[in-house]
């Protein structure tokens, strides 16, 4: 099998605490990195989850808390209210 060269470019502290952790596991650097590739030509996905956490209104204990609320209003168990912006600011106090 033919082989190729990559390059990369990491932090070089990311580097280092990386080699280290792949050196206590018995790995090389190159082999985790094949170890890596190959998980993902076999699954065609990356092989952990990857989640942008700009924006907690879509964090999943957020989801989680709405889905509940919801169950309970269709349920009949919770009621929603509105206020004006003048009652709000006098609840804050």
């Amino acid at each position: 099998m033919a082989q190729t060269n990559l390059t990369i470019r990491l932090d070089s502290n990311d580097k280092k605490t990386f080699s280290d952790i792949c050196e206590s596991i018995g790995l090389s650097v190159s082999a985790a990195y094949n170890v890596f590739t190959k998980a993902v030509i076999r699954t065609r996905r990356i092989p952990f989850e990857l989640e942008a956490n700009d924006d907690s209104f879509y964090s999943k204990e957020n989801i989680k808390y709405l889905e509940e609320q919801a169950k309970l209003y269709h349920e009949g168990k919770l009621k929603y209210v509105t206020h004006s912006l003048d009652e709000l600011k006098e609840m804050e106090k």
